[in-house]
């Protein structure tokens, strides 16, 4: 259980809604439960002779719950708005809301009404204007403004309503790291787009950064003292400051109940990893022997090995700990689950046991590993085709299609790199050929920029069962394939028919499956 949040034993939490002059037959909320939110899609009960809708949400909980809940204002239009909830064990609050009355103000009543009145909203600022800057001024202007006001929003609604003291904790939190949160996003997402420019300020831009992560822990210090520091940013008064140790100040279990906070982990586990991939590129001999305790020809084989699970635990491990550290791993297995990224997890799951024998993640996660474990176990078989030499001689699209004469074929372009490829093959692969079992149909998967990694390709050709013909692409069959069936990106799925002629899937990204499925039933139909 995290820290600063009240401990009981499991009670029901009501929220009852009740939205007069509306027109929308549904609404939508969001559970931000650790570590990722929850979405869930509800139909209101409408009163068909004053047209009031209803609904009544009912969690079981332990311990405070945020949610965000979103309904429609506007008939005929997609236009909602959107309510933050802090719920507590026992809470039974009713939100009413007249969609005619200017401003669509809701009114809360009930028990812990106190820790739901309206609260404006401290997340992200209206940064797309600013996309394309090439140095930090505007975007971190507007952040302090905005932090500013989040601060008085703060201050003037627990003199007003006298919330609990857990829900003031958590706004504090959500409060300090707002800004941190951010300005690291719109910088790392900016950089992007302003490569050249960020290349020639990047000491200005992660001067700023550097600024508001210290800042931020500064404030979280205050705020045991029960401190809120009211100053703006200055970026000149941070210099020569190593930035492992301003990483490790970020580590603050009592924060974990701030969506702002759990964001920044988020996304400081994701940019580092990214930040360290280009450290192994620029400076590799001192890469290697500080991340893994090794020189440049062994440290490369176990960086490439893995550069995704094994190097955001490495991270996990240099720079946070306890609580923080705890949900950083769950962060790790989610994110592996969800890009379909079994590598490793077997083992960094059971280190994460050890570690933290009493976590809640580890039921959680017992099931999905158990199925690695058992899919890791898969042979090739015979119904995995290997081409002569594993492809890799091949040059051209057309020697391609000269060993698929006459026949229908579904081609996958992926690599093992890519977490989409993954996703698409365990969402629809098995489903796809269950649809065309003995219907003729036959498939080819093309491997692209894994050359250097045979040993992981067919691991994970067997892992995913992909029965079909293989191919391990150089770099020139795969651009000449991409070329020449338009394709952008990975995966990338084309249909080869049976006169030699090739067509790109209009299944688009993520796959509509149904759309590909009509495809290739034409395609399979032709003479």
């Amino acid at each position: 259980m995290l820290a600063g949040v009240i401990h009981s034993h499991a009670q029901n939490a009501k929220v009852h809604v009740v939205i007069h002059h509306g027109s929308s037959k549904n609404y939508i909320y969001i559970t931000q439960r650790l570590p990722t939110p929850q979405f869930f899609d509800k139909d209101y009960q409408v009163d068909e002779q004053s047209q009031t809708r209803k609904a009544t949400l009912e969690f079981t909980l332990k311990q405070p719950l945020s949610v965000t809940l979103y309904y429609s204002v506007q008939k005929g239009r997609s236009l909602s708005k959107s309510y933050n909830l802090y719920l507590r064990p026992g809470d039974d609050i009713t939100l009413t809301a007249d969609l005619q009355k200017p401003q669509n103000t809701i009114v809360v009543t009930g028990k812990g009404s106190e820790n739901n009145q309206f609260l404006e909203n401290t997340g992200d600022v209206d940064d797309e204007k600013m996309y394309g800057d090439t140095l930090p001024n505007r975007i971190i202007a507007l952040i302090n403004k905005q932090a500013a006001i989040n601060r008085e929003q703060l201050h003037t609604y627990i003199a007003r309503y006298h919330p609990s003291a857990d829900f003031i904790k958590k706004q504090q939190y959500e409060v300090i790291y707002f800004a941190a949160d951010d300005y690291f996003g719109f910088k790392e997402n900016n950089k992007f787009g302003i490569q050249k420019a960020y290349a020639r300020n990047k000491a200005l831009w992660q001067k700023v950064q550097d600024s508001l992560f210290i800042t931020a822990g500064n404030q979280t210090r205050q705020l045991n003292k029960q401190l809120l520091a009211k100053t703006s940013l200055d970026i000149n008064s941070i210099s020569g400051i190593e930035r492992g140790t301003i990483l490790k100040q970020q580590n603050n279990d009592e924060a974990l109940v701030a969506t702002n906070y759990r964001s920044l982990l988020r996304s400081l586990l994701a940019r580092v990893k990214e930040n360290l991939w280009n450290e192994a590129e620029e400076n590799p001999d001192q890469f290697y022997r500080k991340w893994y305790q090794t020189d440049k020809e062994n440290g490369e084989k176990l960086f490439k090995d893995d550069r995704q699970n094994l190097l955001k635990e490495k991270i996990i491990k240099a720079y946070f700990k306890g609580q923080t550290a705890e949900f950083l791993y769950e962060v790790l297995l989610n994110q592996a689950k969800d890009e379909s990224d079994p590598k490793n997890i077997p083992v960094i799951f059971n280190r994460f046991k050890e570690q933290y024998p009493r976590s809640n993640f580890i039921s959680t996660y017992e099931p999905y590993v158990a199925e690695i474990i058992k899919k890791d176990k898969s042979p090739l078989t015979d119904k995995m085709i290997f081409t002569a030499g594993n492809g890799t001689k091949l040059q051209k699209l057309d020697e391609v299609l000269a060993l698929t004469k006459g026949k229908t074929v579904l081609v996958d372009m992926w690599g093992t790199w890519c977490g989409p490829c993954r996703q698409e093959i365990e969402k629809n692969s098995a489903a796809i050929k269950e649809h065309f079992k003995d219907k003729g149909l036959n498939y080819l998967y093309v491997a692209n920029y894994d050359t250097g990694n045979q040993d992981n390709w067919k691991k994970l050709i067997a892992y995913f069962h992909l029965e079909g013909t293989h191919i391990l692409a150089g770099e020139s069959l795969s651009d000449d394939i991409m070329k020449k069936v338009n394709g952008h990106g990975y995966p990338t799925y084309f249909i080869i028919k049976k006169d030699g002629s090739y067509e790109i899937s209009k299944a688009g990204y993520p796959m509509k499956r149904d759309v590909l499925v009509k495809q290739l039933e034409e395609a399979l139909a032709m003479k």
